[in-house]
């Protein structure tokens, strides 16, 4: 994130990716607050919706990404994802990644998912571990 916030390289992004990530925060602050297993979070926000509300770091987090110069990938993704799924053995939200970078002609992908590596056309740069953050 430092190289593409200090404009070195360009970061892409699409819908699921932001999805993913304030999932995964979500899930994350409300373990860390509540001591909820990860498993029961979702049920608990169904149940007690109001607590997203108790988490502004979530939403404060949420704001920092869309503040971030990255190039928005819009879709459809679908067909093409649908298509690199079953050729690669992908989870439907991975071939989705791989579907927009195919769009844009992405070869470079920033990730710790080592189901990636079946796709031969991309490089994989894994982030590095700093303090707790993840740093390209």
């Amino acid at each position: 994130m430092k190289r593409i916030e200090q404009s070195d390289i360009n970061g892409y992004c699409n819908d699921f990716v932001f999805n993913e990530v304030i999932h995964k925060l979500m899930v994350t602050a409300i373990v860390n607050r509540y001591h909820y297993s990860p498993q029961e979070v979702v049920s608990m926000i169904k149940k007690e919706p109001k607590i997203l509300n108790e988490i502004p770091e979530l939403w404060q987090a949420g704001e920092l990404l869309n503040a971030i110069d990255l190039k928005f990938i819009s879709g459809p993704f679908f067909p093409e994802a649908l298509k690199i799924s079953k050729k690669y053995n992908l989870l439907i939200t991975d071939a989705v990644h791989v579907a927009a970078m195919k769009k844009e002609g992405i070869t470079h992908i920033a990730t710790n998912d080592a189901d990636f590596v079946r796709i031969p056309s991309l490089e994989i740069i894994k982030p590095e571990k700093e303090r707790g953050t993840a740093t390209l």
